[in-house]
Formats: structure tokens, C-alpha cells, sequence
């Protein structure tokens, strides 16, 4: 336990703190918003101006990923800082953005037609039944992973018969990050399944610098700014960061997306008729439900916050679940409302946005705009050939996780 005040907390991570983390996050607002938890051994920070400010402070650096991430990413632009990190994410940026994002439509739009008609042939690489009207299916496990996962292979021209591959590896990267060093039998699994990416990788980097096309391994292998191109490892690194974040966050946030308007059913109808609603119920998706729910930083040096001294070589866990809920931000902030007026809806996918779903400052996420597009794409479609959706009979969603949150499953019928 942790004390609060007057009050005591589970511990961070606790089973009892994961079954209602923002219960816990409430509290932690109210009288402790800089809280230091000794068994974690580390700050959580809580409230949404605090966060806001923290993102553009480089004093809350990114060298904590040394050993949350870098054990399995190698050393990636996430835990770079500086003039590093503003060449290195120059040479990928125009590939998620303007028209290089726009390319990659087309890629999406088909892989949603493939994984909604493909037939079960070949089940060892496609665990899919063919989508029907009336027909049950658990829509994140068999739609949410899926699509992600084939649009990032597809933008690297890797190939989809290898799938199971690609979802093996980065489930074993989500939970050894979801489990920050704790439990070895984790840590052994996602350092391996890294080793195996990457010998998966050697061949196909070697081929692509001689015959590049115009996948985005060739555009890693070719890229160069002020003469500095990638090396192999920069090459690999990049592709693992790649297929976990274009994979684990847009499927949770597409299951979330369905289990609210299912739950609420006059919003699924709502934008079933009117699609311009679409993305202001993804944005408040993702403030109220975001699929990565902390960021990790190290201060760099000593730094009083609210009376409270941390100092430098701290661990501090932004909370970007917490901040998206607090109530000096956003009103009714436990509430799904996709018609909030508290929101701008339009900025959620840029670094001016309102929440902190995809961080914030110089390392906000690379690929905010390929997931809006994925969630767009894909939920239009769904609702265009599923009008009747609905949650299966006597299901109950239950959500599960503190590091990655969403659903354990999301039953529906078709």
C-alpha cells in the first residue's frame, strides 16, 4: 500500500489499483498529484496541465526507455532527444503524413476487404471466419488485430503469409512492456521474439539496399538527409518500433470505439447515418479510453513540482489516463460523450491536440494520422456492411490492463 493524505492506496500495479486504475487516478488528482510509489519506484504525475507541461520540458527525457523499450526496440527515435531526434524523425516523417500518408489509403481500404472475405482455408495464417450478417465474432481478435498488422506489413512489403509471425513478436514486445522488467519468463520471451524479428529482417534489408521499390523498408534503406542514412540496426530498430505501434494501439482503440457505441446504441445509429460524427467519437475514444495509458521519462535534472522534490535520474510515469479524466480540464469527465463541447475534435491527431492519447512535444506519435486513418476506414466499412451490429446476448465487456488498457474481447453480432 501507498499513502495518499489521509488516505490509502493499492500499490501502482496492484490487482486491486488494475481493476479500477481510474478510481485510483481520481484520487491521486485530488490531493497527490505528484505521488511517489516506493515499490514502483517511481513519480506518477496526474493532472492535465502538469502533463501538458511535462511533454515540452526536456528535462523529463526519454533515456527512461533504455530499460523499458530498448531491450526489445534497440535504441530507437522513442528515447532519442535533441538534434538526434529531430534528424532522425526527419528521415520517416513524410511517410505518415501529406501525401505519403495518402498513398497508403488504397493499402488500407484492401486490407479491410481482405480480412472481412477471406474464407478459412488456410487457417494457420489467417485465425478468421468469414464475416457474415447475424453471424457471432469476437471483433477485436478477429478484425482489430488483424488490420493494423496487415496495413504496417504491407507499408514495410513484408508478406501476409507470415502473419502469425508479426503477431507473435509483437504481442511478446507488448507484454514484456506492459510488464516493466517484473516477471523474467516475460522479459526472456520479448527479448527473443526481437532476435528472431531481426534475423527475420537481415535478408530482406540486404535485398531491399539492392533493389529498393516502394515499400517503407526501402524508404528506410534509401532515406538520407544532409548525407546520414540509416545502418541495419537503426533499419530494424525502426521496423520493430513500427509494427508495435501501428498494431497494439489501433486495434484496442478500434474494439473501445465499438464496445461505447454498442453500448450506447443511439450513437452507433447516429453515425451510422451520419459519418461526419465518425471522428469526434474516435477522439473522445481515445480521451476517454486511450490505449496507452503512462508514458515513461527520466528527469535529467532536480525539479520541484507542487512541493514535491524529485530528483535528477527520477523515473516519472506521465498518466495520460488520469489526465484525460481530469475534471479541471474537461467536464464530465467519466462520461462517453462524443458531443462534448469541451474538445476540439479536429486536433486530437496533431501535437496541438486537447489529449495526451498519442503523448505530446517533440516525441508526439509518428503515426497518429496512419491510425486515424485505419480507424476511419475501417469503422466506415464495418458500419456500411454491418448496419445491425450489436453486442452479442448476455455479453458484458470487461476491460482489462494498466500500461495498455482496452477489452479483453468484444463479442457482437453482425
Amino acid at each position: 500500500m501507498s499513502t495518499l493524505g489521509t488516505v490509502e492506496l493499492p500499490a501502482f500495479l496492484s490487482d486491486e489499483m488494475a481493476a479500477d486504475p481510474y478510481a485510483y487516478y481520481k484520487q491521486l488528482r485530488g490531493t497527490d498529484s505528484v505521488h511517489w510509489d516506493g515499490e514502483f519506484g517511481a513519480f506518477l504525475i496526474s493532472r492535465h496541465a502538469d502533463l501538458a507541461a511535462a511533454y515540452r520540458d526536456p528535462r523529463f527525457s526519454t533515456q527512461s526507455y533504455e530499460q523499458i523499450l530498448q531491450p526489445i526496440f534497440g535504441r530507437s527515435m522513442l528515447q532519442m532527444d535533441g538534434s538526434e531526434h529531430t534528424r532522425k524523425r526527419a528521415l520517416v516523417s513524410p511517410y505518415f503524413r501529406g501525401k505519403g500518408l495518402d498513398a497508403w489509403m488504397s493499402v488500407i481500404a484492401r486490407n479491410v476487404d481482405v480480412i472481412l472475405d477471406k474464407a478459412t482455408h488456410d487457417a494457420a495464417h489467417h485465425i478468421i471466419r468469414r464475416f457474415e450478417p447475424g453471424q457471432t465474432v469476437d471483433l477485436l481478435a478477429e478484425f482489430g488485430y488483424y488490420l493494423p498488422v496487415y496495413v504496417i506489413t504491407n507499408m514495410l512489403g513484408l508478406p501476409h503469409e507470415d502473419y502469425d509471425k508479426f503477431f507473435a513478436w509483437y504481442n511478446a514486445h507488448t507484454n514484456f512492456s506492459a510488464a516493466f522488467g517484473l516477471d523474467p519468463e516475460v522479459d526472456r520471451i520479448g527479448r527473443q521474439a526481437t532476435a528472431d524479428l531481426w534475423d527475420y529482417l537481415t535478408p530482406v534489408i540486404s535485398e531491399r539496399r539492392a533493389n529498393p521499390g516502394t515499400d517503407l523498408i526501402s524508404a528506410l534503406v534509401t532515406a538520407e538527409i544532409d548525407g546520414e542514412k540509416f545502418d541495419d540496426v537503426e533499419v530494424k530498430t525502426h521496423v520493430t518500433q513500427l509494427l508495435n505501434a501501428g498494431s497494439e494501439t489501433t486495434g484496442k482503440t478500434l474494439a473501445s470505439l465499438f464496445t461505447h457505441l454498442l453500448s450506447r446504441r443511439e450513437y452507433f445509429e447516429e453515425i451510422r447515418e451520419d459519418r461526419s460524427k465518425l471522428l469526434p467519437a474516435i477522439s473522445e475514444t481515445l480521451r476517454f479510453t486511450p490505449p496507452s495509458q503512462l508514458n515513461s521519462r527520466k528527469l535529467t535534472e532536480d525539479l520541484d513540482l507542487h512541493g514535491v522534490h524529485m530528483p535528477a535520474g527520477s523515473l516519472v510515469l506521465l498518466l495520460i489516463a488520469s489526465a484525460n479524466r481530469d475534471e479541471r480540464r474537461f467536464q464530465n469527465p467519466d462520461v462517453f460523450d462524443p458531443r462534448r463541447p469541451d474538445l476540439d475534435h479536429e486536433k486530437t491527431f496533431t501535437n496541438s491536440g486537447e489529449h495526451f492519447a498519442f503523448g505530446g512535444g517533440r516525441h508526439f506519435c509518428l503515426g497518429a494520422m496512419l491510425a486515424k486513418s485505419e480507424l476511419e476506414v475501417g469503422t466506415n466499412m464495418l458500419m456500411d456492411r454491418f448496419p445491425n451490429m450489436r453486442l452479442a446476448d448476455g455479453i458484458e465487456p470487461m476491460w482489462h490492463g494498466v500500461k495498455m488498457r482496452s477489452v479483453t474481447q468484444l463479442i457482437v453480432t453482425l
